[in-house]
């Protein structure tokens, strides 16, 4: 600009000053302004990123200002005296947009210039008459601007599918009333209702917590210690089941918004093995106290290593950089791996092994060998068909120790196109330390509890031993005589011979089957006939069946029963119920006391054995209280021994139930069929 400017140029200037800043609507400061040879408004013009143009009713440049032309490589100034028409003649939309400006129109849009994005005004301007003197064109620079709008879209995406596809359930509410934004899969999952059904609604329309005061204190705790981890609360799902959960929660920053992002654990499984636990506590017998409290510690060691896996963490962000902080302070090992098992991403890193030399490696040269071929087609079903895959393995943790691992892989998912599979791997070495212990407890307590039952039998067993003892000696004595009379050959003497052999195999067997009912032994898991099982139980009963002067009736399966278990457990409890009922007929006469035993297989596909007798029944209510320990409605006996039986068909899958008959009573056990060829000898 120089300092001879024309009377219409210094209109059209005050004109793009008066557009662009209306707060400079004085004519005595925009006359002083020019009188000052334009240099406030070069001044002003050259603050990027504004760029200014002024064009008269023929095309023709008359302005061209602003530091934004820095950026396009021009000049201020540079474009003046040039034609629109003829510089952007190859630009037919550019073209449209002057020739509706200088019709009277006014316009916006959105231009770009390489790497560059304007938005862009085209106002025209008028003379006295009111026709079109020409356009006003501003475009102001938003490169930043759309640059930081699109680095926050796609910040957003990578917080939404982290979000979506999290194994821990999560939720997004409102601080102030609770309502809805947005849940994950998981939460919906545990809630068991769709996402129309959530979102939209606070969790006291749902019902899901249990006061507003209890919220509040979270809320509370939350805006005074920035969060709130592990705080357990009893909610309420849509069907109406309560659950036990443990709930985490902090604030975050999400769509121009400060929210509430909750993590959600249900630990009612957890909770109720624990009570389960307290009460089977409390009712063992003073001898295996001792013994008790190792389990209990047992338990306590493993309900404490589930809090630490599930420990939330202390702030989730929106950003990708503090949700890797989250991923890789957690306890559990996560990793993602490509199709081939190559790893992408481990968030811990092994004792004296360098995380850069991990990256990149095979997952499976960190397994057991055994364990290499079926994890690798677990991981192609994740690749081939989306679906979560579970599987235990052996690998290394963090101090390069073997460690026993229970691992969830799922599917990575973007843009509908499986891109990895993630695992995450939890440490069970000492869950299962704590199973194979509690398994070792129940083995002990029926094995006191078959001393004790063998216990009461010992005087009639004894008797059954004397009876071939006495006929061995019986006989001993007569071929004695009959040797010393000299009246006798060797071929009178074969037969008794022969009985002898017989009454000594007989008080073999019966010591045999003693000694094997009473033996301490570990549990086995066999393929068993239940059929020889009731006939081994039978045989150990024989004498008490002649003494008790019963007829037994057995309605026995033509085929084989099979089961997985452990035969002297099972023989344990046959012979338990079959006692039982001998008891429940004692004040029977004779000839009404009847045992019938029978095996068959359902048609859902069970295995069922049924005791019947025919003695004094069960009272109405008197089928849960029988299997309380200690309960009993004998005059001898501590009452351990159906709790014992069921304890024992429990744990191997099965079910006992009682049934009250018309006379008599029938104890029906259920166990799962067992699919084999080998059937175990007994």
């Amino acid at each position: 600009m120089n300092h001879n400017q024309s009377p219409d140029h210094n209109r059209l200037s005050s004109r793009i000053l008066s557009k662009t800043f209306p707060e400079l609507q004085s004519g005595e400061l925009l006359q002083n302004i020019f009188d000052s040879d334009h240099q406030l408004l070069r001044k002003i013009l050259s603050i990027p990123p504004l760029i200014i143009w002024a064009v008269d009713r023929h095309g023709i440049v008359t302005l061209s200002e602003g530091g934004g032309l820095n950026h396009l490589g021009f000049l201020p100034g540079e474009w003046v005296g040039k034609s629109i028409f003829k510089e952007y003649a190859d630009d037919p939309e550019l073209i449209e947009i002057f020739r509706r400006t200088l019709n009277g129109e006014e316009l916006q849009r959105r231009r770009t210039a390489g790497a560059l994005v304007f938005d862009v005004e085209y106002s025209p301007f008028f003379d006295g008459q009111g026709h079109v003197d020409g356009f006003l064109s501003v475009a102001i620079d938003i490169t930043e601007k759309v640059a930081s709008q699109e680095e926050l879209r796609l910040s957003e995406e990578r917080f939404s599918k982290i979000f979506q596809f999290n194994p821990i359930a999560m939720c997004i509410t409102e601080i102030d009333t609770g309502v809805f934004i947005e849940v994950n899969e998981k939460f919906l999952t545990a809630l068991q209702c769709n996402r129309e059904y959530i979102l939209g609604k606070s969790a006291f329309d749902i019902g899901f917590w249990p006061s507003k005061e209890s919220r509040r204190e979270m809320i509370e705790k939350v805006q005074k210690e920035g969060t709130a981890r592990e705080l357990y609360f009893d909610f309420i799902i849509p069907n109406g089941t309560r659950l036990c959960t443990m709930l985490s929660a902090v604030q975050i920053y999400f769509r121009g918004e400060t929210f509430l992002l909750s993590c959600v654990k249900d630990v009612t499984r957890e909770q109720s093995a624990l009570e389960e636990l307290e009460k089977l506590n409390e009712n063992l017998e003073a001898r295996v106290a001792s013994r008790t409290a190792e389990l209990e510690h047992a338990h306590a060691i493993l309900n404490e290593e589930y809090t630490k896996r599930n420990r939330l963490y202390n702030a989730l962000q929106q950003t990708e950089a503090k949700w890797r902080s989250l991923v890789t302070n957690a306890p559990d090992t996560i990793l993602t791996l490509d199709q081939a098992g190559c790893i992408l991403f481990i968030n811990h890193q092994i004792e004296a092994v360098n995380m850069d030399d991990i990256i990149g490696t095979s997952i499976f040269s960190y397994m057991n060998q055994s364990h290499i071929h079926k994890a690798r087609e677990k991981l192609q079903k994740v690749f081939d068909s989306g679906k979560t895959q579970l599987m235990e393995t052996e690998g290394l943790n963090t101090e390069g120790k073997k460690t026993l691992y229970s691992c969830r892989i799922s599917a990575m998912v973007s843009e509908e196109k499986i891109i990895a599979a993630m695992v995450i791997a939890t440490d069970i070495t000492q869950q299962k330390q704590a199973e194979q212990e509690l398994v070792r407890r129940r083995a002990e307590l029926a094995h006191l509890s078959r001393l004790s039952t063998m216990g009461e039998l010992a005087a009639e067993l004894s008797h059954e031993l004397n009876q071939p003892l006495a006929a061995i000696n019986n006989y001993t004595n007569g071929c004695i005589r009959r040797i010393q009379s000299g009246t006798t050959t060797l071929d009178n003497l074969i037969e008794p011979l022969e009985e002898m052999s017989r009454q000594a195999q007989r008080a073999s067997e019966t010591i045999k089957r003693l000694r094997r009912h009473v033996q301490k032994s570990e549990v086995e898991q066999k393929i068993l006939d239940i059929n020889a099982v009731i006939q081994n139980s039978i045989a150990l009963l024989e004498h008490e069946i002649q003494r008790n002067a019963v007829t037994l009736q057995m309605e026995l399966s033509p085929g084989p029963l099979r089961i997985i278990g452990d035969a002297i457990q099972i023989e344990q409890v046959l012979v338990n119920l079959l006692l039982n009922a001998f008891e429940a007929m004692s004040e029977q006469p004779p000839e009404e006391r009847k045992v019938l035993i029978q095996s068959d297989q359902e048609q859902t596909g069970n295995l069922m054995i049924s005791v019947t007798d025919s003695g004094i029944g069960l009272k109405k209510g008197q089928e849960k209280s029988i299997f309380e320990t200690f309960y009993t409605t004998k005059q001898k006996g501590l009452g351990v021994g159906l709790a014992i039986s069921q304890t024992i068909v429990e744990a191997h899958g099965g079910k006992l139930t009682p049934r009250r008959n018309k006379q008599g009573a029938s104890f029906i056990l259920t166990f799962p069929v067992a699919h084999g060829d080998r059937i175990s000898v007994i």
